[in-house]
């Protein structure tokens, strides 16, 4: 009889579902505490998930090809130009994007609706999440006029007074062909390779933006030691209120007329994930909550220079960081600046300018310390 009992207690208790667990592959720099503020999240929403970090951390386009090809993550969090680089493998290991799914879509901002980076055919295999500008920074209290073009790091006046960043050799060189007034396209495209008289004035000012550097930065961030000995940086604005602080200076972002350069992190969802409805479902709550303006501004707390994709997310700002952005708005996302994802032969044709403009300009030796894969 008490088998008989137990036997009935156990039919008649439903049993809890175990939670959907997600991985996601991200960079490092969502706010503290996400994984739990998501599971409350995704309980609101009625589901039960929870949501782990793949270690080690997002670093690279290789970085995330292993993650989805070994099916260690389900969502990832890819910077734009790695959708098209190598080849585009990375679309065969994605799902493209059902937007219907995501209930803060409509929240983006227009600019991040419709892009083209994460495009195979008609459709997208992302949604944008966060962008930085790579611009031109100056030290108000040693330069009273703002300057408004690239071309101040080709002038006489800025020698010694900036250094060049090297985590990767585009944003040098695309700035450089946008000082001389041309299209952003003529960059992606390679197109400027064909026009001799313009790939020789690019290597001329590429050479002498070199020789008038003091040193080379990398790691996303000038040093504050080295900011101090400068009036004029290229920066991602990553460290422009610490080093005011600690400096006693007073950087801040200048609005160049040709534009600055952008770099985006974007989200995804691993094609694994299609087998599985209910972890499918999981996959787009995280990417909404992901999305969602109150997520975006926690995150963006302290940052002034980096925007969310969400419109909303707006978080409030003190007087020292207000003090490092541009006197007028800051500029609408232009998807036409973005760090492109180029083909290897361009690409190629690119390190050997880069290389010999090195040579050029004396400062080969110095740039060894650079992580830039200029040699390869």
């Amino acid at each position: 009889m008490r088998l008989l009992f137990l036997c009935c207690l156990i039919v008649g208790t439903p049993l809890l579902a175990a939670p959907i667990q997600l991985k996601l592959l991200e960079w490092g720099y969502l706010p503290a505490g996400y994984e739990q503020q998501f599971a409350d999240y995704a309980r609101a929403n009625g589901m039960e998930v929870t949501v782990s970090r793949v270690e080690p951390l997002l670093t690279d386009f290789d970085s995330v090809y292993r993650a989805l090809r070994t099916r260690s993550a389900d969502v990832v969090m890819p910077t734009s130009y790695f959708y098209k680089a190598h080849h585009h493998p990375l679309f065969k290991l994605l799902l493209p994007i059902d937007f219907s799914r995501l209930s803060h879509y409509p929240e983006l901002k227009p600019t991040l609706r419709n892009t083209e980076y994460d495009k195979q055919g008609e459709r997208s295999y992302s949604v944008p999440f966060i962008y930085a500008m790579f611009s031109l920074a100056y030290d108000s209290k040693q330069i009273a006029q703002a300057p408004t073009s690239w071309q101040v790091l080709a002038d006489d006046l800025s020698y010694g007074q900036f250094a060049v960043f090297c985590d990767q050799f585009e944003p040098l060189l695309f700035s450089v062909l946008l000082s001389l007034g041309k299209s952003p396209a003529l960059f992606a495209s390679g197109e400027m390779l064909a026009d001799q008289s313009l790939q020789r004035e690019v290597e001329r000012l590429l050479t002498r933006r070199l020789k008038s550097s003091r040193s080379f930065w990398f790691n996303q961030t000038n040093s504050c030691e080295a900011l101090r000995q400068q009036r004029l940086a290229t920066t991602w604005g990553l460290e422009l209120v610490e080093c005011n602080r600690q400096n006693g200076q007073q950087w801040r972002i200048a609005m160049v007329q040709e534009g600055a350069i952008y770099a985006l992190d974007a989200l995804s969802i691993a094609r694994h994930v299609k087998d599985d409805p209910d972890k499918l479902k999981a996959a787009y709550l995280l990417i909404d909550f992901l999305l969602s303006a109150p997520l975006q501004s926690r995150m963006l707390a302290g940052n002034p220079t980096i925007s969310g994709s969400n419109l909303a997310a707006r978080p409030p700002l003190t007087p020292e960081e207000l003090a490092v952005l541009p006197e007028r708005a800051m500029p609408e996302f232009d998807e036409r600046l973005l760090v492109p994802a180029l083909p290897a032969h361009i690409k190629n044709r690119y390190k050997r300018m880069i290389q010999q403009a090195l040579v050029a300009s004396g400062k080969a030796e110095l740039a060894k310390q650079c992580p830039w894969d200029v040699e390869n």
